[in-house]
């Protein structure tokens, strides 16, 4: 004979959506650590880009795709394109972040 008793459901009931809250955190939390880490790559390749074209222009010495490759290794992350037309100068960068490759690309013109 079968027991139709609903005692201990609840239980098994807040147990799991304790669970679903918590791994929609934690889902929520990854994502929003992969998007302030393209934003701060996003930031560093712009800044490698802008002191790149200041070399261009003769307001630094050096040569301005070192001087990218430089600052992108300074913050970690690997200069994959460096090239110049004109005046305008453009660079892509690859970082790693928790097993996920961002790609980021920047372009500096004298103003």
């Amino acid at each position: 004979m079968r027991r139709l008793d609903d005692s201990g459901a609840g239980t098994i009931l807040g147990l799991g959506l304790i669970f679903m809250v918590l791994g929609i955190m934690t889902l929520s939390l990854g994502i929003t650590t992969q998007s302030l880490a393209i934003a701060r790559l996003q930031a560093q390749t712009d800044n490698a880009a802008i002191a790149a074209e200041d070399v261009l222009r003769g307001l630094a010495i050096g040569f301005p795709c070192e001087t990218a490759q430089e600052i992108v290794q300074g913050f970690g992350g690997t200069l994959e394109q460096c090239h110049k037309v004109n005046l305008d100068l453009y660079i892509s960068v690859r970082s790693e972040v928790l097993g996920i490759v961002q790609r980021v690309h920047a372009r500096a013109t004298p103003s």
